[in-house]
């Protein structure tokens, strides 16, 4: 196929903004692996992932809209100045579902380097989400998921639900950035408990970045970012995120920590900023920074908690500007003695008022994340989205917990603060689990998605 000049403005990785050049080729559900790439003869989903020679880096990969079935290996290699973008064609809905035709799943497996993977959907149809046995296997070999062992891997604004685990991201791939996705519904149930999280990382070299995601209902945590004596987990920044009610699809009663950092191997370089949790009944913990091996360093600043935290052996260990909501000791130090009161804002009653976040999106300009504590109660709410949307704009507002749904609102931006429903908005059941209801946080609490309308 002949190189079609084409050129956007991209973000390359960790969202340094970098001007990319280059051709754009075309993947579609009926395409072949005997098509150029072209409009006319696109590529089938695996043979674009295997690096077609006519693929270079600063290139783009559209997937058109549709399903796209299988199990799938994606081995392209950008570089850092022009990464390989595979990402949806604009207006469509491009779901990889990650079952064959025959039954068997599998995962989304991302190797290679310097590679974006932007705003489609991946999902797993399987409806088995029950394991006989106890343990952190899932009940078949692995039900759908990304699973990211690449160097300098972007996943940017996808939407992960009903896998084994939303991302497993791996210390075999050097720092990367998981950013800007929806992630709910995965996981599985077993005689023990529930398993399987939002994101499961490990990291040895550089610095893994989990910012600005959407992660609920899973089967257990949020981030889950450990492993055992012999895994590796430094170097994490976890920044602009809002997990809550995760493990409430294994049972409302089931909830489990929102963000979990640390593990059986010392961790160092730790930063945790500007987070929000919530949980229904504030029962879940929002922060578990540590667990068993005695670690180096961390900053904690700027987060939102909404349920009790914990924060064990640390040798420097910097705690400022959070605000930590529970109805008991809102927070506990390991080794004890620490005043964290002075930094901090301690609460361990229910509060009142209306806290507003908005989390710009870096990568898509007029989408953000409104993360809205409405601890009033009222019906609706006023946003100010200026930082977001210029006057003429066309937008909607979708509900995280139902993206795909009926937006909450619409319009053409005016400059006016818009007013959004603070209703029951709930997640959708899990696969295999119809018949269940996850618990609501509205209208006390809930995350709205705002996007530019086309």
């Amino acid at each position: 196929m002949p190189r079609t000049p084409f050129c956007i403005a991209a973000l390359v990785l960790l969202a340094v903004a970098s001007a990319a050049c280059g051709a754009e080729f075309h993947v579609a559900p009926a395409g072949t692996p005997g098509g150029d790439g072209s409009k006319a003869r696109p590529w089938d989903l695996q043979t674009a992932l295997h690096h077609p020679k006519a693929v270079g880096p600063g290139d783009t990969l559209w997937l058109r809209g549709g399903t796209y079935g299988g199990i799938f290996t994606a081995r392209l290699k950008g570089t850092r100045e022009a990464p390989i973008t595979v990402r949806q064609a604009p207006g469509q809905r491009a779901t990889v579902d990650c079952r064959t035709a025959d039954g068997t799943l599998g995962l989304f497996t991302v190797e290679g380097e310097h590679a974006r993977y932007w705003g489609f959907e991946v999902t797993c149809t399987g409806t088995d989400r029950y394991a006989d046995a106890k343990g952190s296997q899932p009940p078949e070999s692995a039900r759908g998921g990304v699973n990211c062992s690449g160097s300098n891997i972007a996943l940017v604004n996808l939407i992960v639900h009903d896998g084994s685990n939303g991302f497993g991201f791996w210390s075999g791939g050097e720092g990367g950035e998981i950013y800007g996705c929806l992630i709910y519904n995965n996981g599985w149930d077993a005689p023990d408990r529930g398993h399987g999280h939002a994101i499961y990382a490990q990291n040895k070299t550089g610095t893994k970045r989990l910012v600005d995601n959407v992660l609920f209902n899973q089967f257990c945590y949020g981030i889950h970012a450990y492993g055992s004596s012999r895994a590796f987990i430094n170097g994490f920044h976890v920044e602009g995120n809002a997990s809550f009610n995760n493990g409430a699809a294994k049972g409302p009663g089931n909830l489990a920590p929102c963000i979990l950092v640390g593990g059986g191997s010392p961790s160092e370089g730790i930063v945790v900023k500007d987070n929000c949790t919530y949980s229904t009944g504030y029962g879940a913990t929002a922060l578990q920074l540590g667990y068993g091996a005695d670690n180096k360093d961390a900053v904690v600043t700027g987060n939102y908690f909404v349920g009790g935290s914990a924060l064990r052996k640390w040798q420097k260990l910097d705690v400022r500007g959070n605000t930590f909501i529970a109805p008991a000791a809102p927070v506990s130090v390991e080794p004890p003695g620490a005043d964290l009161a002075p930094a901090n804002t301690l609460v361990t009653g229910r509060p009142s008022g209306l806290k507003v976040f908005v989390r710009p999106n870096r990568y898509e300009p007029g989408r953000a994340n409104l993360i809205v504590y409405n601890w009033d109660r009222k019906p609706e709410v006023e946003v100010d989205l200026k930082g977001v949307l210029k006057a003429g704009a066309r937008y909607r507002v979708a509900s995280a917990q139902d993206f795909f749904g009926k937006p909450v609102c619409e319009g053409v931006f005016d400059g006016k603060p818009v007013r959004l429903p603070m209703t029951e908005y709930r997640a959708p059941p899990p696969i295999g689990k119809e018949g269940y209801v996850p618990p609501a946080t509205g209208p006390e609490f809930n995350v709205f998605i705002v996007l530019p309308k086309d």
